[in-house]
């Protein structure tokens, strides 16, 4: 499933209100001056899904440095 990413300094989306649930915030870990929060689709509880993305965007927020984008969904699978 896919989970939404997005900037703690934004709000979040109407068409993505009461679908999804906040599950963490992660700073960027190369500028240190953007975080996002992660937000798990609301059927999605599975905890070794929730660690797998928030690996996967802990490296991809350092990859995009410093071009953040305001939100966007992550992969199905994150490798």
């Amino acid at each position: 499933m896919q989970f939404l990413a997005q900037r703690s300094d934004r709000e979040m989306l109407p068409n993505f209100r009461g679908k999804y649930i906040h599950q963490q915030d992660i700073q960027c870990q190369k500028c240190r001056n953007v975080t996002f929060q992660l937000w798990a689709p609301l059927l999605e509880t599975d905890t070794k899904q929730i660690r797998a993305q928030i690996q996967w965007l802990n490296a991809y927020l350092a990859e995009v440095c410093p071009d953040h984008p305001g939100w966007f969904l992550t992969p199905d699978q994150p490798r």
